[in-house]
């Protein structure tokens, strides 16, 4: 079994290292952020992540929900220093949790129930976590990690099977889904205006009637997005307008 420890507390991350090495399991790699994570499980694929769920940035929740979308068959463990926060993710999420400090005996429960859903050929059933909106939007790049607040983010358009997230100072293609970007940004601030595209209400400066019952809108910077028939109503109200 491949393990992937996510905590941004060093001696924490040790601490459990030597647990899972006592238990003769393979530890790949650590992360000390979520966005760090993120990274390292694209680039090992873990069979089993172990996620603190207070980290600076990211939560582990808000990561767990990110891996779902991406990583739907990796095994999450959540480990906390808080039983009401172990609460809430066991009843919201993941194959366990676990509260730190983490016992060696709680933790073989955990690895053998690990070891059995890996053994099952039946799929996970569909998880649901809960979300918080995030404050920046990971856009991994090459060799580094982008993290814009999400008020820069003007739009986020599905093109080539793809996700482009565009910016001010630019557009970046991610691995993200509108459907998980719809989950993760804020709602108050974004709005999902067509299947292909989502907009920041922040950006948007002219409605456009295009005629038969076609619409779209121009954002900050020039870009124009279309919006369905049934969005644009919705549009409308989000924004304060009233039709006439």
């Amino acid at each position: 079994m491949k393990v992937l420890i996510v905590d941004d507390e060093p001696l924490a991350r040790a601490y459990l290292r030597q647990l899972l090495e006592e238990q003769d399991v393979q530890v790949l790699g650590e992360a000390e952020s979520a966005t760090e994570a993120l990274q390292l499980n694209e680039d090992l694929q873990p069979e089993l992540l172990f996620l603190d769920i207070q980290m600076p940035g990211l939560t582990g929740l808000q990561l767990a929900a990110a891996l779902r979308q991406s990583c739907p068959s990796v095994l999450i463990v959540f480990v906390t220093g808080y039983s009401e926060h172990a609460l809430a993710a066991f009843e919201h999420a993941a194959l366990d949790y676990l509260v730190k400090p983490v016992a060696s005996a709680r933790l073989a429960q955990t690895l053998a129930r690990a070891r059995e859903r890996l053994a099952s050929s039946a799929p996970e059933a569909e998880i649901e976590l809960p979300i918080t909106p995030l404050k920046r939007l990971p856009i991994r790049q090459d060799y580094s990690v982008l993290l814009p607040r999400v008020e820069e983010v003007r739009s986020a358009v599905a093109q080539d099977k793809r996700v482009v997230v565009h910016l001010a100072d630019g557009e970046y293609k991610t691995y993200y889904t509108l459907s998980q970007l719809e989950r993760l940004l804020p709602s108050e601030l974004f709005l999902r205006v067509h299947d292909s595209c989502i907009l920041n209400l922040e950006a948007v400066e002219e409605l456009l009637y295009l005629g038969s019952h076609a619409y779209g809108v121009r954002l900050r910077g020039g870009q124009q997005l279309p919006v369905s028939r049934t969005r644009f109503a919705v549009l409308q109200e989000k924004l304060g307008v009233t039709s006439r």
